[in-house]
């Protein structure tokens, strides 16, 4: 069986610092994977599981884009990027891996 491995952003620059220091990042991915498979399950498409060091690199990126003011792909060879921003004019409170 072929295995898929999910590479997640978490973009700390989408939403303030008491949001974000309430997310569970293991807690977050966990969410963020099932949602995906539940996706892939419709498209009869087997599952992806997570990838620690896809993960870190994934993370620190984030954290780079964050501390930048950027949302540009990184272009790394080899690594595929999905990148995803939300914004709303009331205080994003709230978030899960689900959304």
């Amino acid at each position: 069986m072929i295995r898929f491995v999910l590479l997640l952003f978490t973009f700390a620059m989408l939403i303030n610092r008491p949001v974000l220091n309430a997310i569970v990042l293991a807690t977050f991915q966990q969410e963020a994977l099932a949602e995906h498979n539940l996706k892939r399950q419709i498209h009869c498409t087997g599952p992806m599981t997570l990838n620690s060091t896809l993960n870190t690199i994934a993370q620190n990126y984030s954290e780079y884009l964050a501390a930048n003011n950027l949302f540009v792909h990184s272009y790394t060879p080899g690594l595929g990027e999905n990148l995803y921003q939300i914004s709303s004019s009331n205080p994003i409170t709230y978030l899960n891996g689900k959304r």
